[in-house]
């Protein structure tokens, strides 16, 4: 069955247009109140309809429906439904509702003396949707993604879409029986997110109702009405069109295009925010100074959730433990804290991070080869969890154990094997040594130990190395008799990129989806029946922190040096890429300088040290001036926490959303590097 199509217009001519060729509902816009301050600034179109095109419109219809959108309920919505009614509208909907009282008085004022929609906008509206369907039953639900978006905080209407926001709705309104659509629609090959793709979305989720949307039609830019019928005849055929295909789809196909529609969603949303950002950019530097990082904490916590639910989805018993030696600033380890992660731990230095961001003790692991004696004691006193790497461990470990018999102490095993990646791994015991044969019998020899979890850790991220990591732990704990509280698979995962990265790897960059697809599936095979079930964890890191941190320098300079193009900026590889791979970061120019603009090309930015292969990027073409400003992308694993203070001090960190500026992390200074030196002569 083919859409209902929906299009606003109080222009007589236009709407005969629309109805001939096969719009079913005309739309005069009522609303007002509170619009321009909710989309100030926003390329939104604000109504400047009037009660007197209720009557006008309606007029000149013949096979099309008018629909009238009023005002959100408030003191004079009665008198503004007698109105519409009078006027002669066909259905009636309610925006920006927020209660079920709302949705009640809204229904008994109508009466059933039109159609009734509820245009579901805000957080509040999804919040009691369940008990408006227990109670009411109006004859149409459609989401609105323009205002449910900014509600919601989020970038980009779509991301609704993308994120399950949609279809978590629609599926109510299909189980109660109601008939719904969602958002508009452009013309077939345009949006931001191509309307193909929305159209397939439509039916995938079983939607009968679509808006066609402003860039439709712009009526404020073609003004000929004979260019506004060739518009409706020529685009809506193609619409119907694509509908045809849409609706013999198959579930396979449909999933295609639904991650075909995240896909693009993120790209348009990273897009945006980098586009505010670099906005704002001269602004920023003219007050924190030429070089600073930019903190993307909203993606960070984002990457979280869709990385859990990746796994959750199939195992629920799952958590992440993130590793806190990736990217140990502390607004990232809260995020993780705040939203039930762990953190992972190497040293005691990140354990007072994790205390000091109010992670709770029995929430932190720790790992690493090498432990501080005395606040390994002081972690599992508290209720910690140490993971025994070596034998030296697993002989302090039964020291404490002694020491404290009336205390509970817990305790994991670090795990050695071979997974097939021809890499002999320095970390955790040799499953078939001695040593690991000691560690498992100290557990079982001393009653205040509790084996809480067994790990692995291997560096590679190649997806097929996943597998094998499940099989052999699974396999290892059978083997012994366990069942830890939990099981961890360690890192190694690649995380979100831009394509231009994506494509100086010489394999495919899997998703979070993917990495759980090799694993999750594995674990709840083995623990189905079983009641009692290890939670399965992992400790990701770049996966998750990589594309969230940025690093904007300006150009302090520009030569020539034999027939070889440099520019100079305020930064460094070490700022960037301290592990001094090959690859180029994903670039971006801001063009704020005022010297000459030339283009070059093959040109390197190299960086403020006097270290000769100090360069952040080979091969730059294009235009570029002194006093630009440069930003790379993908910065956000390893950069912070492991930039030496060489030369000059550490940049600053600033987590930017909405417009404004938070520091994380200050600009360091010369008192902050030398207090710890002597000055005094000899």
């Amino acid at each position: 069955m083919a859409m209902k199509l929906m299009y606003i217009t109080n222009d007589r001519e236009v709407a005969l247009i629309a109805e001939k060729y096969g719009v079913d509902r005309i739309w005069v816009d009522l609303e007002t109140l509170g619009k321009e301050e909710r989309q100030h600034g926003m390329n939104t179109v604000k109504s400047n309809h009037a009660i007197e095109d209720v009557k006008k419109i309606k007029s000149v219809l013949t096979t099309s429906e008018l629909l009238v959108r009023i005002n959100g309920w408030n003191k004079n919505s009665e008198e503004e439904i007698e109105k519409v009614i009078d006027g002669g509208a066909d259905v009636i909907m309610l925006p920006m509702w927020k209660s079920v009282e709302e949705v009640g008085a809204f229904l008994k004022a109508v009466n059933k003396r039109a159609k009734t929609v509820l245009l579901l906008e805000t957080a509040e509206a999804e919040q009691c949707l369940d008990t408006v369907l227990e109670k009411y039953r109006p004859d149409e639900i459609h989401i609105g993604l323009n205002d449910l978006h900014l509600s919601y905080g989020l970038t980009f209407m779509f991301e609704l879409l993308a994120n399950g926001t949609v279809e978590r709705i629609c599926k109510k309104l299909d189980r109660a029986g109601i008939p719904y659509g969602f958002g508009g629609i452009a013309k077939i090959g345009q949006g931001s997110l191509p309307a193909e793709k929305i159209l397939f979305e439509h039916y995938r989720l079983g939607s009968s109702r679509v808006i066609l949307s402003r860039s439709f039609c712009d009526t404020g830019i073609t003004k000929d009405i004979d260019s506004i019928e060739k518009i409706f005849k020529e685009n809506l055929q193609e619409m119907r069109e694509v509908e045809k295909v849409a609706a013999k789809a198959d579930k396979n196909q449909f999933d295609k295009n639904a991650e075909e529609v995240k896909a693009c969603v993120q790209k348009v949303v990273e897009s945006m925010t980098v586009k505010k950002i670099n906005d704002m950019l001269d602004k920023l530097m003219n007050e924190y100074g030429d070089a600073f990082y930019i903190l993307d904490s909203l993606q960070f916590k984002k990457n979280f959730l869709e990385l859990k639910k990746a796994f959750a989805d199939i195992y629920p018993d799952f958590n992440i433990a993130y590793s806190y030696k990736t990217n140990y600033t502390p607004k990232l380890c809260r995020i993780v804290n705040e939203l039930g992660g762990f953190a992972e731990v190497v040293s005691d230095m990140e354990m007072e991070i994790a205390l000091g961001v109010g992670v709770a003790p029995e929430n932190i692991i720790w790992n690493g080869p090498y432990k501080n004696t005395k606040k390994v004691e002081e972690l599992l006193l508290r209720g910690g969890v140490v993971n025994l790497d070596n034998a030296t461990d697993t002989e302090n470990i039964r020291r404490i154990a002694e020491a404290y018999p009336d205390s509970n102490l817990r305790v994991g095993i670090r795990c050695n094997f071979d997974i097939g990646d021809n890499v002999v791994s320095r970390f955790g015991f040799d499953v078939e040594s001695k040593e690991f044969a000691d560690a498992l019998a100290l557990v079982r020899e001393k009653k205040n130990l509790t084996l809480n979890g067994m790990q692995c850790h291997f560096a590679t991220r190649a997806l097929h190395t996943w597998r094998p990591r499940a099989e052999k732990m699974i396999e290892l704990l059978d083997k012994h008799g366990l069942c830890p509280d939990y099981v961890d698979l360690g890192g190694g995962l690649f995380g979100k990129m831009d394509d231009s990265l994506k494509a100086q790897f010489d394999t495919k960059i899997p998703t979070y989806a993917e990495y759980a697809a090799e694993v999750a599936p594995i674990f709840k095979k083995r623990y189905e029946n079983e009641t009692k079930r290890p939670t399965l964890l992992i400790e990701p890191g770049s996966a998750l922190v990589g594309d969230c941190m940025r690093f904007a320098a300006r150009v302090s300079g520009i030569k020539t040096v034999r027939g070889k193009s440099i520019a100079t900026l305020l930064g460094s590889i070490y700022n960037i890429n301290p592990t001094l791979n090959k690859k180029n970061p994903p670039l971006t120019l801001v063009p704020v300088g005022r010297g000459e603009r030339k283009r070059y090309e093959g040109l390197d930015f190299g960086g403020f040290t006097c270290i000769e292969s100090d360069y952040l990027y080979r091969g730059y073409n294009g235009e570029l001036a002194v006093g630009d400003i440069v930003v790379f992308g993908n910065v956000g694993s390893y950069s912070v926490v492991l930039k030496p203070p060489f030369i000059l001090p550490n940049f600053p960190m600033l987590d930017i959303e909405d417009g404004k500026a938070e520091i994380v992390k200050r600009a360091e200074n010369f008192d902050d590097l030398f207090h710890t030196f002597s000055f005094e002569r000899s």
